[in-house]
């Protein structure tokens, strides 16, 4: 389409451009972000100038957040957010394949089955392979499944499929409907390895990430410890500084399809060239194999758009020294634009209007591969063809409207109830938003109430509308559905209304009174959150209140989960705690991981240190035994005892329900002063009888608990707050008489 004459004209569907040469090529597999070996990819992207892939299968959003109280969805847009920062210091381009982290599992069959089968994980990895067309695949995930040093069953699957997966690539018979796109192709890697930690009869190679790049007079590891700061999510900022000192990667040979000899610090030695492999545009723009535009060169009128949308995209004529130049736009626009005159400084480009959203991330994260700016760009001199610049327009897409639940569950009662609804409007013609809520009885299949609203949204960012509703006074116990739809006005833009659906859960939990809890809160919030929602009194514990006793007057404190990691002042005046309860206060510490309890691990605050001993009243030992099975079978060890009973009844139907795991890093080894009270196992598993663990010390009590109540509290589980609301209960509810309030 010619606009004027010697100034612009956009060509449709145009072709990227690639440079045909020789490539080594080479693929890390890993299941979820951080998992990859970044300083082998980066010492063969910066030592060996080869085209280096990272494959992720999950994006890590069953995993714990340690800077913040995101979890799944939200966490998995963090941690996609991380590994692409990551990615750019090691000069790699990072793909995911989008199977879910369920959280953490024993065997790979469980992967396999969430995964949709051995087959299905198996095939998206060789549609990559075909892709791609690596020489040489590496990971660092074994096949093992069994015995006390086993991988997590995401990692297993990890490992069989990329091993069915190097043979299988060039199996004309296998998903024969991939060859039908252009350039996937049929394709044999030359050989598999399988990272090790350390040097064994079995390594092969020695990669020496360890070597002095002459470029930067830094490691080819450095890059690695770049890359492993940006996953703080993970806690791995803080560990990042040892990856510095690794002077080698270990390498042991799982499959071969090449009789060329080995060398022993090189993978890819005396391999045959690879002419095959076309790395794309956007490769070379995420390797950092072009030049790219000064931050902020480019203005655009807006940073979210709608399909169809026209956006305006202008920027400062002296950015580029050329003055014709061709703009070649890729991914959600398709086209390139000539520019003849070195006055003209805007270009106007509309979206296709079927172009696929790119947010809210945590909702569109899952429909494709790669997840940076959805349109790349490259910059061309047009008469000498020269790449003068290439990168990503600022810009995401969006659809009209999104609207969603503020809380996926929500607690509902008899009478007034109010729910937030989160609307961002992105169209911005749309005006308003007729807004309906309707909760029903998925049982019965009857509807409880509905209610209308309208919300007023031009020119308006994000929005959380409040919705008061009234249910009705014989409200029965049980799941409910919310369903929430909002239907834009004018009507003419988006003739179908926007819906979201969230559950409810009606229930009453009792809490003994009166009761004054404190939080000694880490990065989480659920246990604060819970008591609000219980109608408890309670005071979150600051280093201030710590250092100077202030919490004689507390009946219970909750020392929320990985605080021993987080709150250096909690680990200083953790025996202040202990006297306390000595003195008859009730401390309950939920799960902790082993480096930063136990005593024979380096202390994270005190350089030269290790963890103090003595967290607890007794001797009480961190192991790495978890129940990972959400339905796990629980064995009440004292049935009669009050936490049980007081002030809420606890039956054996109150544990099903849960969410991803019964609880991680039990106990290993403990004092006989604690009382077992729950024992439970995987499949095929002795019982562990350490998940919650009572003691006396004083005239107080201490307990000791690694149930992810957290998560269960973040989803109003029934029978996690009746138990919840016992064991913060528990210093009023020794006595035979106890009074109790219905707060919930």
């Amino acid at each position: 389409m010619r606009v004027l004459v010697g100034v612009l004209f956009f060509l449709a569907a145009t072709t990227l451009s690639v440079y045909a040469q020789q490539h080594l090529v080479v693929m890390n597999t890993a299941a979820h972000p951080d998992d990859e070996d970044g300083a082998t990819l980066t010492y063969y992207r910066h030592a060996k100038d080869a085209l280096a892939y990272s494959v992720i299968y999950t994006r890590g959003e069953g995993g714990q957040n340690e800077i913040g109280p995101e979890l799944y969805e939200e966490l998995g847009a963090i941690r996609t957010d991380e590994s692409e920062r990551a990615a750019r210091h090691l000069g790699t381009q990072l793909f995911f394949l989008n199977f879910e982290d369920f959280g953490y599992s024993k065997h790979a069959d469980e992967a396999f089955e969430e995964w949709g089968g051995r087959d299905a994980v198996t095939a998206r990895l060789v549609y990559l392979i075909r892709k791609l067309k690596p020489d040489v695949i590496f990971t660092n995930h074994d096949t093992v499944t069994v015995g006390p040093q086993r991988q997590h069953g995401q990692h297993q699957a990890v490992g069989l499929s990329t091993y069915d997966a190097f043979a299988l690539a060039s199996d004309p018979a296998y998903h024969p409907e991939q060859l039908e796109e252009e350039g996937v192709d049929l394709w044999q890697p030359k050989r598999l390895f399988l990272r090790t930690w350390q040097s064994s009869e079995r390594t092969v190679v020695s990669v020496p990430v360890g070597a002095i790049n002459p470029a930067t007079g830094e490691p080819y590891a450095a890059y690695a410890a770049h890359a492993l700061r940006e996953h703080a999510s993970q806690g791995m900022d803080r560990w990042a500084d040892r990856m510095q000192s690794i002077p080698a990667t270990h390498f042991e040979l799982l499959r071969t399809a090449t009789e060329a000899p080995f060398v022993a610090d090189d993978l890819a030695a005396n391999l045959p060239p690879n002419t095959q492999a076309r790395p794309s545009l956007a490769y070379r723009i995420d390797a950092g194999r072009v030049p790219l535009l000064p931050k902020d060169a480019l203005i655009l009128d807006d940073d979210v758009a709608v399909p169809g949308q026209t956006i305006s995209l202008s920027w400062d004529p002296a950015t580029f020294p050329a003055s014709q130049l061709r703009w070649q736009f890729f991914g959600a626009l398709d086209s390139t634009v000539y520019l003849a005159d070195s006055a003209i400084h805007r270009l106007s480009l509309q979206l296709p209007a079927d172009a696929s959203p790119t947010v809210p991330h945590a909702v569109h994260q899952y429909t494709r591969f790669e997840n940076r700016f959805p349109i790349g760009m490259a910059v061309y001199d047009a008469q000498t063809d020269e790449l003068l610049a290439g990168g990503y327009l600022p810009l995401n897409i969006a659809p009209p409207v999104h609207l969603e639940l503020a809380e996926p569950v929500v607690r509902l009662h008899a009478g007034k109830n109010e729910i937030k609804v989160r609307a961002q409007v992105f169209d911005p013609a749309i005006e308003a938003l007729t807004v309906n809520l309707a909760v029903a009885n998925p049982t019965t299949r009857t509807v409880e109430t509905q209610q209308h609203s309208s919300i007023n949204v031009q020119g308006a960012g994000p929005l959380e509308h409040t919705i008061a509703y009234v249910l009705p006074a014989d409200l029965e116990t049980g799941t409910y559905t919310l369903t929430v739809s909002a239907l834009p006005q004018p009507t003419t833009l988006v003739p179908r209304a926007v819906t979201a659906e969230g559950m409810g859960r009606a229930f009453k939990v009792a809490v003994a009174e009166p009761l004054k809890v404190g939080v000694v809160q880490s990065y989480d919030d659920a246990m604060a959150v819970a008591l609000e929602n219980l109608g408890v009194n309670y005071v979150l514990l600051d280093s201030t209140a710590l250092a100077s006793r202030s919490f004689a007057d507390l009946h219970t404190i909750l020392v929320d989960i990985r605080a021993y990691l987080v709150r250096a002042d909690l680990r200083t005046h953790n025996d202040r705690l202990l006297d306390w309860v000595a003195e008859g206060g009730h401390l309950v510490v939920n799960y902790q991981k082993t480096f930063e309890w136990n005593d024979n691990f380096a202390d994270p605050f005190v350089e030269g240190q290790n963890n103090p001993s003595g967290f607890a009243p007794y001797a009480l030992k961190l192991g790495r035994d978890r129940v990972t099975r959400e339905d796990a079978p629980v064995t009440v060890r004292h049935p009669d005892h009050p936490l049980l009973h007081s002030p809420n009844p606890i039956s054996q139907n109150d544990w099903d329900g849960w969410v991803q795991e019964r609880g991680l890093y039990f106990p290993a080894t403990y004092s006989d002063a604690y009382t077992e009270l729950f024992c439970m196992n995987d499949p095929g598993e002795a019982p562990l009888c350490s998940s919650t663990l009572l003691t006396t010390h004083g005239e107080g009590s201490y307990v000791y608990t690694a149930l992810g109540w957290y998560r269960q509290l973040k989803l109003f589980h029934p029978g996690a707050y009746a138990f919840f609301a016992n064991l913060i209960s528990y210093p009023l509810t020794r006595g035979e008489s106890v009074e109790t309030s219905a707060n919930f």
